[in-house]
């Protein structure tokens, strides 16, 4: 079977479907993924066939996003995002429309990669990372975390920021489907639920033992286990790193993925700080430059640019990351405590539960995060044998679910093999 992935947005979006899109064609389906032209040579390492739609997505926004970034609220981050690539849209749109021509299956999320699907005249298989479908459980991964609701409340949350959400991309997602598919416009009203009950199947990449799947959700929505990539057959550690985790203890592992904005300089001084108060050894990464870079690497720090979670985390006492589903995901699989500084969107969601499975320490979002408030979490973290433990526990769960294998299973049962 010919399966198109369709993913744009950071690493921590497309790394996930390349997992899965690696281990569907292990079991002998033709597989490729369109996303931004940065991850090409991602795709490429991790064997999956690649169509670049757009632009380098990381530098762009690095170019125009990085104050927009300062903001910790999701709807107008957003919304600004949204005008910044709106620009961008229609010659994305017509490329991925090329590049699905000749598939028997779409994988993706949203109307508007349904859109492509209707159009092409395929199923559509959704996948999402984050525990979006609407339940009375809780309240939507985005509702603000002192919102404290229950029963359809919570289900309401998740109707209502479906809404909002399609009220920031509707004008876009109309356009495309008029003027690029020859499709009839979506109405006022949010798309997601008739999209929910016409999708074929709705596969959630995380972890039942972080987030149990809801009994009110229909049959069709499936949650598998967290899809992830291992560090390609060829790849091995620069010596500075093996060296450096030769020389002592293990480390803290401190990173935030592809937040961008505040002042990067200052973020590093702080964990740096926080490191030797605490007489830890740190690891700092790099990503799009939340953190600022340093050449200052000595016994106690080391600064990294590109090194697989799925490798490294294993080997840290403690990990500190901004609480994106896929980092989230590599942080409980190894087994080690995080603490989660949440910037924005569904990242408070994974920090609370992070905490309440007691693997780490309580969220500090990153306008509230303070040198003591710091310090104290890693002390926790590294001196609480209860939450070592615990997070020891969850770790072997989540590597004994397969999430990549649970996900075919299901996308056989609905397509056929």
């Amino acid at each position: 079977m010919d399966i198109t992935i369709v993913s744009y947005g950071s690493r921590g979006d497309v790394q996930p479907y390349l997992a899965l899109g690696r281990a569907l064609q292990h079991v002998g389906h033709t597989v490729k993924l369109i996303g931004p032209a940065n991850f090409a040579d991602l795709s490429q390492a991790a064997g999956v066939p690649f169509a670049s739609v757009g632009v380098d997505l990381q530098a762009y926004l690095r170019e125009r996003m990085a104050s927009l970034s300062k903001s910790n609220n999701s709807i107008r981050l957003l919304k600004s995002l949204h005008n910044e690539l709106n620009e961008l849209i229609e010659q994305v749109a017509h490329e991925t429309l090329q590049a699905c021509q000749d598939t028997d299956c779409i994988i993706g999320t949203g109307p508007q990669t349904a859109s492509f699907a209707e159009k092409v005249g395929v199923p559509f298989i959704e996948a999402v990372l984050q525990p979006v479908t609407p339940t009375r459980s809780f309240p939507s991964p985005i509702a603000p975390s002192w919102l404290k609701l229950g029963g359809f409340a919570n289900y309401l949350t998740h109707l209502g920021f479906e809404q909002m959400f399609w009220q920031v991309f509707r004008p876009t997602v109309n356009r495309v489907r008029t003027q690029v598919l020859g499709l009839r416009s979506y109405g006022f009203g949010s798309p997601f639920a008739k999209i929910r009950g016409q999708v074929a199947l709705r596969l959630h990449g995380y972890s039942n033992y972080v987030v149990p799947r809801p009994n009110d959700w229909p049959d069709q929505h499936k949650v598998t286990g967290f899809w992830f990539l291992p560090p390609p057959s060829d790849w091995s550690p620069p010596a500075e790193l093996t060296d450096f985790l030769a020389a002592g203890s293990a480390p803290i592992y401190i990173g935030f993925g592809s937040m961008m904005g505040g002042d990067p300089q200052t973020l590093t001084n702080l964990v740096s700080e926080a490191l030797a108060r605490t007489g830890q050894r740190g690891i700092l990464a790099g990503g799009w430059g939340a953190l600022g870079e340093t050449t200052d690497a000595n016994d106690q720090l080391l600064f990294v640019k590109d090194v697989p979670h799925y490798w490294l985390f294993p080997q840290m006492a403690a990990i500190v990351h901004h609480g994106g589903a896929g980092t989230t995901g590599a942080a409980l699989r190894s087994g080690k405590p995080s603490i989660v500084v949440p910037f924005s969107f569904d990242q408070p969601f994974w920090g609370r539960r992070v905490a309440e499975l007691g693997v780490g320490s309580a969220p500090i979002p990153r306008k509230q995060l303070t040198l003591e408030r710091l310090v104290a979490a890693i002390n926790q973290v590294t001196k609480q044998t209860a939450i070592r433990e615990r997070a020891a526990q969850l770790g072997e769960q989540i590597q004994a679910e397969h999430g990549t294998a649970q996900a075919i299973d299901q996308i056989h049962r609905v397509l056929g093999r």
